[in-house]
């Protein structure tokens, strides 16, 4: 009798077991590069957050271009690069943002020691992660700041992601780039210099959740459940100083001491609820149009669905 019983237990424990793993849904997440701008999603997953959601969430690093397709195609669930999302959203593509994670850029504009100024940067090279992505419009945005032309005056070349764009620019192969606090900070201490805070020049967000309608409206609540880890990972971030540094430190692979000049420099433009302002959405999309040559008005609801966003707020005040 014993021994049945025990079978029987086990029998029921397995059970549970394959109820478990088919409850668990999957959610593959595409990033552009490693980076504090998707740092929510990282927190996140590392503090059990999406478990907590019944979600097997998993990150893939992929070039945003190529992000955009993968996402469209199914092959990823979520996008976390935001520029490409929305200058896809703009012309047509059938996908939105859904949620911001920064709503100001986190990048600082680094160069080799001999440039002195942001004129010295005419004739010179910029590096980013690929065209038409954030780094890339961050770097003409600050090369016109400084009075010249980015088609004209400078050459912009794909170099990597922030670490290669590093090395890139520690070995003079490129005079200056766009480039994560975090990894600027490494870059400073390696004797280059930071000429522009992208963040003082210009009110943008930076990054968020992309989405396609599909998915939207086929499975509105596992995205629900996404964006809920996420700003659980945000919220993490600010209320957990010591144990976000222990983490910068570890994935983003620099010292304490960088993680926390980072930290400090970047934590505020963190979103706790997920929304950005229509003026920044505007100022975004006016100038996604102005770079594509559209003359057509984009309407904010093309490009992004801030429904569930609402509909969480409403839940927490509950």
């Amino acid at each position: 009798m014993r021994k049945i019983i025990f079978a029987a237990g086990c029998s029921i424990v397995v059970l549970f077991g394959w109820i478990h793993a088919f409850a668990v849904e999957r959610a593959m997440i595409g990033t552009p590069s490693r980076g504090l701008f998707e740092f929510p999603v990282v927190a996140a997953m590392r503090k059990g957050f999406f478990q907590d959601e019944g979600l097997n969430a998993d990150k893939v690093q992929m070039q945003p271009a190529i992000g955009v397709k993968a996402l469209v195609s199914g092959d990823i669930d979520y996008l976390l690069a935001w520029g490409s999302t929305l200058r896809a959203a703009v012309t047509g593509v059938p996908i939105k943002v859904v949620a911001s994670m920064s709503a100001r850029p986190l990048h600082v504009l680094m160069v080799r020691p001999e440039i002195k100024s942001g004129k010295d940067l005419k004739g010179k090279t910029i590096g980013v992660d690929s065209f038409a992505g954030t780094v890339d419009y961050l770097s003409r945005v600050a090369v016109r700041h400084f009075g010249l032309d980015p088609d004209k005056d400078v050459q912009i070349i794909v170099s990597g992601e922030s670490p290669l764009r590093l090395a890139a620019i520690r070995a003079g192969s490129i005079h200056a780039t766009p480039i994560d606090v975090a990894f600027a900070v490494k870059a400073e201490e390696e004797g280059m210099k930071r000429l522009l805070n992208l963040a003082d020049l210009i009110d943008l967000p930076l990054s968020g959740i992309g989405v396609t309608d599909k998915k939207l409206q086929t499975e509105r609540e596992q995205v629900k459940k996404v964006i809920r880890a996420t700003l659980r990972g945000t919220r993490f971030m600010k209320q957990n100083r010591a144990e976000t540094l222990q983490m910068m430190t570890d994935y983003l692979r620099i010292t304490p001491a960088q993680s926390a000049q980072a930290y400090d420099a970047s934590i505020n433009s963190f979103t706790e609820d997920g929304f950005v302002s229509d003026k920044g959405l505007q100022l975004d999309v006016q100038l996604t149009r102005e770079r594509l040559k559209l003359a057509k008005e984009i309407p904010l609801s093309q490009v992004v669905d801030w429904s569930l966003l609402r509909e969480i707020k409403g839940e927490k005040s509950r």
